[in-house]
């Protein structure tokens, strides 16, 4: 039997670390306002805010494959994809939802994506020789077949987090690297299985949440949801 994984994220780097895991997910990106999110806690700690923010992806998702009634125009093309490829689950069955976010602790300011070249431009400039902390939240969710679609099951949450230390940037690399769009969507304007990896000297902490979703911390929360983690793997390193 093999266990379906759904990934509340559109993220390059999410799929393919789950992909070349063995875990092909099904992607059906949440569509939530970060913004009013953020505005209705009453904290700014870091870990706690990427947690949130993960649970509240993972929740939206969970929510719409319990209630399909509550689709609308944003949801529906890719969700309708998603809920056909579950179609075949058997009733009594199980699913995962598992929902991310990522944000940098830089000089004492919690940065998400530059989204533009100025903002991005800025930032370089500031990981320049600096050593931020860049912040994973992790929700996993667990969902059960019945003969009418999905039911809610449990809900865990946790975040992973690692401190980078980054070499001395001068402004024409941070210019040059701005130019090639790769930081302006990525959580804390860098990236370090890209182009950015050249300006990170080390890793203190977990590296894999700094891709964007940490297997280890994943397995750790599906093991406490009651998944046996190798029944999720679909491709083999031998099979594909």
């Amino acid at each position: 039997m093999t266990d379906r994984l759904v990934l509340a994220s559109a993220s390059p780097a999410r799929l393919k670390v789950l992909t070349q895991a063995g875990i092909p997910p099904l992607a059906w990106p949440a569509n939530i306002d970060e913004d009013a999110v953020r505005a209705e806690l009453n904290t700014t700690d870091p870990a706690q805010v990427v947690t949130a923010l993960a649970q509240a992806k993972a929740r939206h998702i969970g929510q719409l494959l319990t209630s399909p009634d509550r689709l609308h125009p944003g949801d529906f093309s890719q969700g309708v994809k998603v809920r056909e490829e579950l179609e075949s689950i058997p009733a009594g069955e199980r699913l995962v939802v598992v929902g991310c976010d990522s944000m940098l602790l830089l000089n004492g300011k919690l940065r998400g994506k530059p989204h533009s070249f100025e903002r991005a431009l800025m930032q370089i400039h500031e990981l320049s020789g600096a050593s931020p902390t860049l912040f994973t939240g992790h929700c996993a969710l667990a969902l059960k077949r019945s003969t009418t679609g999905f039911t809610w099951e449990n809900e865990v949450a946790d975040h992973s987090q690692a401190t980078l230390y980054f070499s001395e940037i001068t402004a024409e690399e941070s210019r040059a690297y701005a130019k090639t769009k790769e930081p302006l969507e990525v959580a804390g304007g860098f990236t370090i299985d890209g182009l950015g990896g050249a300006f990170i000297e080390s890793i203190k902490g977990d590296p894999h949440g700094i891709i964007g979703i940490s297997l280890p911390l994943v397995r750790k929360l599906l093991n406490e949801l009651g998944f046996f983690w190798p029944n999720l793997w679909k491709v083999l390193p031998n099979e594909s």
